[in-house]
């Protein structure tokens, strides 16, 4: 029973390991068959990932269905993030659950973390974490320390700062700015 296991385990990785290979060499779908972003770049419906090393499609493309992963980070992402950690290179729009959570574009949508949500441009929706992260927050923030620079909505959490605020930028229990 565990040589099988052990089989299983080694044959999913060369099996991810191949198709990430493929992959980033520009061959088949994922080089843009499957759909594509406006920007001209490709997309994908899946993304299987360990690392971004060792992911099932190249970082590059975006996903427009499942982000499945341990640590994934792909262009643009539409849909869904399960797992431990998510990078989105660009924007993010749909629902993630995870420890942490990177979006370097726009998010709207859910982050769901358990430790640390950012959305650097800006976020229209809800973020829950520990910490929670935006420049430009559009909803509302749930957690231990919230941050905001500009925020048009409500933040709840023993440290809440909403740094475009003239006065009480830093409240604890709930914050506002609208």
């Amino acid at each position: 029973m565990r040589t099988l296991r052990s089989l299983g385990v080694a044959g999913i990785s060369a099996i991810l390991f191949t198709v990430a290979s493929y992959a980033d060499t520009g061959g088949g779908a994922a080089t843009g068959s499957a759909g594509a972003t406006p920007s001209g770049g490709a997309t994908w419906p899946i993304q299987l990932a360990l690392v971004p090393q060792i992911q099932l499609v190249h970082e590059d493309t975006s996903i427009q269905g499942v982000r499945l992963n341990i640590y994934g980070r792909n262009q643009n992402v539409t849909g869904v993030d399960l797992g431990l950690a998510h990078e989105t290179k660009g924007d993010f729009k749909g629902i993630s659950f995870g420890l942490v959570s990177f979006v370097h574009g726009e998010g709207r949508g859910l982050q769901f973390n358990g430790l640390y949500s950012e959305a650097t441009v800006s976020m229209t929706g809800l973020q829950v974490g520990m910490v929670n992260r935006s420049n430009n927050m559009h909803g509302l923030q749930i957690g231990l320390a919230n941050f905001a620079d500009d925020m048009t909505g409500i933040q709840l959490g023993l440290w809440n700062e909403i740094k475009s605020k003239e006065r009480w930028q830093v409240i604890p229990l709930i914050n506002a700015a609208f």
